[in-house]
């Protein structure tokens, strides 16, 4: 853990300090007990309790009174542990693309209705122009969102096409109609190419990551000057991310392969 200067929040220490309580052995409690084992007043429990309950991390039994844990802790494990498979399998391989390609490097997962950056290993000689890791970025910017995108279901699709798109630049696509095309292009080739749409002078390459079950758990991306990535030099790109995610998809599990070429 960081050390900063800093005093940190009381409200969300005792927030913290109420879900804590909670264990295999003391898996429901009422707003007394938790009271007795954290020393916060039973009024100040309540409120925090309340609060919880709002954003789904506890529930409340009516009948027995008792507070637990809630599913929105559930997902906040879940997305933990994928994002420690996914990284832990993945890591040889994005160190290995990067010294071949000598570009930027990026793993993003999706993360409700945005995308989390959990990898990127940067061209330190080049130009710095990629997220880093732990920020967030709406699916439709850059080669990750749009890969990750392709492979959720419809409605979640639409849902997200009713986002307004800002023009990062002026190449940028923002019609709903031709990101549909573009998102049924990804998953028909198994990759994405963008150049010029998020940054002026940039291009990436994308491709998804696949788990056992088949379902798109990440995507891997290569990001660098648009001098740079074109012609046999963006061909041999391709190639080698999409030899990658073939490696990483069959480290988490995927059966078979993803490309006839492979």
């Amino acid at each position: 853990m960081r050390q900063i200067n800093m005093e940190s929040n009381r409200s969300i220490d005792r927030a913290f300090d109420v879900l804590q309580v909670f264990t295999i052995e003391r898996p429901s409690l009422t707003k007394e007990e938790i009271s007795k084992l954290t020393d916060i007043p039973v009024s100040t429990v309540y409120r925090i309790l309340y609060t919880l309950e709002r954003r789904s991390l506890v529930r409340f039994d009516p009948d027995t009174l008792c507070y637990s844990p809630g599913f929105r802790l559930i997902e906040f494990g879940s997305l933990i542990s994928s994002i420690l498979d996914v990284h832990r399998e993945a890591e040889s391989f994005l160190n290995d693309l990067h010294v071949q390609t000598r570009q930027t490097v990026l793993m993003a997962i999706s993360d409700g209705d945005q995308i989390l950056y959990v990898f990127n290993k940067e061209n330190y000689d080049g130009l710095k122009f990629s997220s880093h890791v732990g920020q967030r970025r709406p699916y439709i910017y850059g080669i990750l969102g749009p890969v990750l995108l392709s492979y959720l279901p419809n409605k979640q699709i639409e849902r997200i096409l009713e986002i307004p798109v800002p023009k990062h630049t002026p190449y940028t696509t923002t019609d709903p109609d031709l990101i549909r095309k573009r998102l049924q292009l990804i998953k028909d080739n198994g990759f994405y190419i963008e150049s010029d749409e998020t940054n002026i002078g940039v291009t990436g390459i994308g491709a998804p990551v696949f788990d056992v079950r088949k379902e798109v758990i990440a995507a891997v991306g290569v990001i660098g000057p648009s001098v740079q990535l074109v012609g046999e030099v963006l061909e041999q790109a391709k190639v080698a991310l999409l030899t990658a995610t073939q490696g990483i998809s069959s480290k988490m599990g995927y059966p078979g392969k993803l490309h006839s070429t492979f």
